[in-house]
């Protein structure tokens, strides 16, 4: 089940980004290493109506940010391109609980995005992850999206942009 996080949800949100930065650190990738997201950025996401929280089980098994509409980070992208000047939609902060990893969980979210994106009229979805993770880029490919080019965060590191058509 997928519905909009509340502020109750922030401790349980907390616990699975926090497990996301450790895993990361661990595995070499300089991704949210940096004390971001923290707790004021998951509630400025809540206070938007932004933030999502995916139970299996009633157990809390991930988190992520959905937007509708343009996002400034996706305005300029080099070594390739976009797949389409189409309004999109955008995941931004997702991470999986270890226990969840693997099970399905991306897919099930993607999935519910494209839903959501299509009942509005958006025709496509676009994300980013960091170049060292690789585990994320599997599962967005393997979850329809294309590779497309790189990208800045508003704080300059560079990413990796993937685009799905729906």
């Amino acid at each position: 089940m997928i519905r909009k996080a509340m502020p109750a949800d922030l401790p349980a949100i907390m616990e699975i980004i926090n497990e996301a930065k450790v895993t990361l650190k661990a595995s070499g990738i300089d991704q949210w290493q940096k004390g971001y997201p923290n707790e004021a950025v998951i509630l400025q996401d809540m206070a938007g109506g932004y933030s999502y929280i995916y139970l299996r089980d009633g157990i809390p098994a991930a988190t992520f940010a959905f937007f509708y509409g343009e996002d400034p980070t996706y305005k300029v992208i080099t070594e390739g391109q976009w797949l389409t000047d189409n309004p999109y939609t955008v995941i931004h902060r997702i991470t999986i609980k270890g226990t969840f990893r693997g099970q399905g969980v991306l897919g099930e979210i993607v999935a519910w995005a494209g839903d959501e994106s299509r009942k509005r009229g958006y025709t496509s979805m676009r994300i980013d992850t960091h170049p060292d993770n690789k585990s994320m880029q599997r599962a967005l490919q393997k979850a329809g999206y294309t590779y497309c080019g790189h990208i800045l965060t508003s704080i300059g590191d560079m990413r990796w942009g993937y685009e799905k058509l729906l």
